[in-house]
């Protein structure tokens, strides 16, 4: 999963474990960040489309 940390009062993107622990994305591997994109991407569409039906 990624997601944004609060580190000396700057945004950093980072990839975060079932277990919570956070990764620099360079510590990450491509395929481990395109399938944490791919869930963030599904969920994003699936709330869109919730929001669409309930207009």
């Amino acid at each position: 999963m990624c997601g944004v940390t609060m580190v000396e009062k700057k945004l950093e993107l980072v990839f975060m474990d079932k277990e919570g622990k956070f990764y620099p994305l360079d510590e990450v591997t491509s395929g481990e960040l395109a399938r944490g994109l791919e869930k963030i991407s599904k969920e994003i569409a699936a709330r869109l489309q919730l929001q669409k039906e309930q207009r």
